[in-house]
């Protein structure tokens, strides 16, 4: 007899494959728990998709109610975070959590998520916080990386036959946020793209003038060391980008692929930090 298997489920293209490879070995049953997800009407647009998969493929599906403050309560005060930061760690928790309570609390041998389809996810983080919640509801965890040997094509791929809704944001409200902002960049003539080792707000303050003179939508601060909680929030409410400058090559590449030109620039041409010096 197959182990029954929960199968977090974060969205119906991410699982237009998985749950069938799964069920070579296990028993599984699809778990759609998102209460990230940003707007309330974008919740239902993914859950409406996730059922018509599901009924489309044979899955098994349980859906839980949506409760968007769960979410809210628990990230508030990162909300001005960059991609990938604390946020996104809550947020795979609370959700794999729900998982693995769900499956603890009705039978279930072991769980697992599609959230590793991605290639935008952090893989090993979502794995550790998956082993650590198995832990807490004396469950078992299947680790995965769903991406390997072409994971995500085969989700694009799948997704295309089913002509199923594809997102382009993760869910929450801030990466909403800063999807319209990467959209905003790749319309510009150019791209900003600025390092420094830690941004003041009066920095974030005089670039956000800058590229409004020269008519530019938003622009990249790239940090050595972690700016304050009011910076993050300064740069989150000026639209612009502030991001760790491990991200700056990488940025540099997504621009080069989309053609979209980008220019490096001194913080000193944006921000005269001098006036702040005692000249004595």
């Amino acid at each position: 007899m197959k182990k029954k298997l929960l199968l977090h489920i974060c969205c119906a293209p991410d699982a237009a494959w998985i749950p069938e490879k799964l069920e070579q070995d296990y028993e599984v049953t699809c778990f759609f728990y998102n209460p990230n997800i940003y707007p309330a009407k974008e919740h239902e647009k993914r859950a409406s998709e996730m059922r018509r998969l599901a009924k489309a493929k044979g899955y098994r599906l349980a859906e839980p109610p949506f409760d968007p403050e769960i979410f809210e309560k628990r990230t508030a005060h990162l909300r001005y975070q960059p991609e990938k930061a604390g946020r996104c760690s809550i947020c795979y928790r609370i959700r794999l959590e729900e998982t693995a309570r769900f499956a603890h609390e009705n039978g279930y041998d072991l769980f697992a998520t599609v959230l590793t389809v991605s290639p935008h996810k952090l893989v090993d983080r979502i794995n550790r916080i998956g082993e650590t919640v198995a832990e807490k509801y004396g469950i078992t965890y299947l680790p995965s990386d769903f991406k390997k040997e072409d994971g995500f094509k085969k989700s694009v791929e799948e997704s295309r036959n089913y002509n199923l809704y594809r997102q382009d944001y993760c869910g929450c409200e801030s990466s909403f946020l800063y999807r319209q902002l990467f959209k905003d960049a790749g319309s510009q003539a150019f791209v900003p793209l600025i390092s420094c080792e830690k941004p003041g707000i009066y920095d974030v303050q005089s670039f956000r003038r800058w590229l409004d003179r020269k008519k530019l939508k938003t622009g990249f601060l790239f940090f050595q060391q972690t700016p304050t909680e009011a910076v993050l929030r300064e740069a989150y409410e000026e639209r612009i980008f502030l991001e760790p400058a491990d991200n700056l090559d990488w940025r540099k590449r997504i621009f080069a692929k989309k053609k979209q030109e980008t220019r490096e620039i001194n913080l000193s041409d944006v921000s005269n930090r001098d006036i702040f010096c005692d000249p004595l």
